[in-house]
Order: C-alpha cells, then sequence, then structure tokens
C-alpha cells in the first residue's frame, strides 16, 4: 500500500536520527523503539475493545483474540527491551558486542506465543463440547467496530513491514506477523459470531481453535528464524561470492578458499584463505594480505582476517598434478572439492600437500579410508609422487 509506505518514510525522516545509517546499531534501535512504541499503544486500545465485546456477548472466540491482541503488546515490549540490548557496545564478556539480542528477543516471543496458543486451545475446546446456552447476538456496530480493528491491525502490519524492510530486521517481520495473524483471527471470530447468532453454537469453539492454532504457528515461524542466528547460521552464498570477487580483485592474489564468516548482529566478521606466489619476499606478502583485509572491510562492510597460502603453479609437475587430483576428487560424492595445492620437494622425493572439503560431517575412520583411496588411486598415474591430505568439513566456503 502506497499511502503506509509514504507515511512511514515520513515518519522515519521526521522521528529517527541518521536514519540512512542502518547498519549502525544505534539506529536499528530508533526503528525497533518506533515501531514498538506504536505497537504497543494501538495494540492496548484493540485489546480494550476487543475484551469488552467479548464479555458482552459471552464469546469465547473474541476473547481469544483480544488476548492474542495483548499478547502483542507483550510482544512489543520485549522486541523494545531487544534493541535496546542489542545497542550496547562491546564489553570485557561480550567483545563482539550484543547484536544478536534481537534474536533472543524473538525467541522469547516465540515461546510466549506458542505456550499463549495452548491455552487458548484448552478454553475454546470448553466451549465447543460444553458452549454457552445464550445465543451471542450480533449487530452492525458490533460488526463494524471488529472490521475497524481488522483494518487497524493490517495497517499496523504493514507499518511493521515497510520498517523492517528499511532496516532488514527478521525481528520487525516477526511483529510484522503478528500484526496480520491478529487480523486473519479478527475475521474468524467475525464469521464464527455469525453462526453463533443463527444457532451455531459450537463454531464459536471451533473458531477459537483456529485462532489459537494461528498463535501457536506465528510463535513457531519465529522459534525457527530466531533460532538460526543462534545457532550460527552460514552466510547466503551471494555473500560469500561477494567476499571471493572482492579478494581477487586485488592484484597478487590467484585464489581465495576457506571463507568463513561470523554475524553478531549488524557485526559481520569474515577469515579467509588467498593463494598467492611462494616467489614473492614475506614483507610484500604480509602487506598484500592486510591490503585484502582493507578492501574487504571498506567494501562490504565486514571485519576480516587474511591467511596466506604460497603456492608454486611454475612447477613443472603442478598441472599434472592438479589434473589428476581433480579427477579423483570429481569421481569421490563425499569430497566436494580440493584447494591450496602446494608441491614440496626434499631432494629426489615430491610431495603434493593439498586440502579437501568434505560433503558432510564424518568420523575420524571415514575420513582415513577417503584419505587412503585417493593415496591409491593416485599411485597408478603417478607413483613418485606422495600426498599429505588435510580433511576440511564444509562449515568453511570453497569453490
Amino acid at each position: 500500500m502506497a499511502f503506509i509506505r509514504k507515511i512511514t518514510h515520513w515518519l522515519v525522516r521526521q522521528l529517527i536520527r541518521d536514519y540512512q545509517d542502518i547498519n549502525n546499531v544505534a539506529v536499528r534501535a530508533r526503528y525497533g523503539t518506533l515501531e514498538s512504541w506504536v505497537s504497543i499503544t494501538l495494540n492496548f486500545l484493540l485489546f480494550v475493545i476487543k475484551v469488552v465485546l467479548g464479555i458482552m456477548l459471552h464469546s469465547v472466540s473474541l476473547i481469544a483474540d483480544a488476548i492474542h491482541t495483548l499478547s502483542d503488546t507483550g510482544t512489543s515490549i520485549i522486541i523494545l527491551i531487544g534493541f535496546k540490548i542489542a545497542k550496547k557496545p562491546g564489553d570485557r564478556e561480550h567483545p563482539f558486542g550484543h547484536g544478536r539480542a534481537e534474536s533472543i528477543a524473538a525467541l522469547i516471543v516465540a515461546v510466549m506465543l506458542m505456550v499463549a496458543g495452548l491455552e487458548l486451545i484448552k478454553s475454546a475446546g470448553q466451549q465447543i463440547f460444553s458452549p454457552r446456552i445464550r445465543t451471542t447476538q450480533i449487530s452492525w456496530t458490533i460488526a463494524a467496530i471488529l472490521i475497524g480493528t481488522i483494518v487497524a491491525k493490517e495497517l499496523m502490519a504493514r507499518f511493521a513491514i515497510e520498517l523492517a524492510k528499511m532496516i532488514k530486521s527478521k525481528t520487525l517481520e516477526a511483529d510484522a506477523w503478528h500484526h496480520r495473524s491478529d487480523a486473519l483471527s479478527t475475521v474468524l471470530v467475525l464469521a464464527a459470531m455469525l453462526c453463533a447468532h443463527l444457532g451455531h453454537m459450537y463454531v464459536d469453539g471451533v473458531a477459537g481453535v483456529s485462532v489459537a492454532l494461528i498463535v501457536m504457528y506465528s510463535g513457531y515461524k519465529i522459534a525457527r528464524d530466531a533460532m538460526s542466528p543462534l545457532l550460527g547460521e552460514g552466510a547466503s552464498p551471494k555473500r560469500l561470492l561477494a567476499v571471493e570477487n572482492v579478494a581477487l580483485s586485488v592484484e597478487g592474489v590467484q585464489g581465495v578458499h576457506d571463507i568463513i564468516v561470523h554475524r553478531y548482529g549488524q557485526l559481520n566478521l569474515t577469515s579467509l584463505h588467498i593463494e598467492v606466489s611462494d616467489n614473492r619476499p614475506v614483507n610484500e606478502l604480509h602487506d598484500l594480505s592486510e591490503r585484502v583485509e582493507r578492501i574487504i572491510e571498506k567494501k562490504l562492510s565486514m571485519s576480516a582476517v587474511v591467511h596466506i597460502d604460497p603456492l608454486n603453479k611454475y612447477h613443472e609437475q603442478y598441472q599434472e598434478i592438479y589434473d589428476h587430483i581433480g579427477k579423483l576428487v570429481e569421481k569421490d560424492e563425499r569430497i566436494m572439492n580440493f584447494h591450496d595445492l602446494r608441491i614440496v620437494e626434499h631432494g629426489s622425493k615430491v610431495n603434493a600437500v593439498f586440502d579437501i572439503t568434505l560433503a558432510g560431517q564424518m568420523d575420524e575412520k571415514e575420513i582415513s579410508i577417503i584419505k587412503q583411496s585417493l593415496r591409491c588411486e593416485f599411485a597408478r598415474e603417478l607413483p613418485h609422487i606422495s600426498l599429505s591430505i588435510k580433511a576440511e568439513t564444509p562449515y568453511s566456503y570453497n569453490q
């Protein structure tokens, strides 16, 4: 809705200082504060309206809907606190800051919703099997009030969605989903009241169960999204490719592998290995690694730690060895890829040193079998060359 988008952007420009600096945790907290207070105020007003009507009409589904709305007020308070904690700078106990407090707040909200949903199912079940004798009365005035609350919750949802898009916040998305599910549950309540007016009293309880299931599903969805960053979710392929491309754009970098990205709220850290020629002086390679770190930080807003892997691609047998290892790796489904190949000579002995990335978690016995299989297959073609293999789990990114 274009109108809501315009209003939201106008409010942001008027009320949020430095609103364009969305990677700044203090600015993000201002967005969260704005959405939370708007939600708290409007949700409380809607709760009062719904609970009064529910008591007057003896409607369990309407009272359940009012509790859902009140839970939105509680969740907004938790989100408000979460953003406040998230903006705190790093300290001795938390050197990477408190950015994950956003996700923790969302997880708390999810648990509260699922517990509330279970309680609502219990109340609605009683209404199904032991419905009230009094026939629920409905008038055009009551219907108009309920329709008004539906419209209000949808507008609140769109407001939260716009703010969430502006700062790319899963937490604000969760609150938006709350508002929308509340609007949907009120639609069910309105339908249940109409059925009850026609004499189908059990429908009120069925609608109450439907509302409860909406509440529980929203809790599950929020918990799933909140737990992912807390458990250490990987970066998106697009983000990883961006790190690789930026590193490769620096002159002297011949390859990139073992990219690992950690995220703590808005703080992004990455470590990576860059492949370089081993015939350059150590001080030049050190300067090169620091140059890559600076460029990644500037272009991608990520703190980077770069490890140097010197290669000798000019070795006369390098390409032959590389191609043969590549064929063996391609045939083995347990191996995703290999990288960091170096040819080391000690007198008449030639040793090919490289890393393989495994397709999944494996125990030491299986890893040993994979390594031995590679050595045996390799020896059939190039028996005078030994292999030194390091196996890595797939948490690091390699092309």
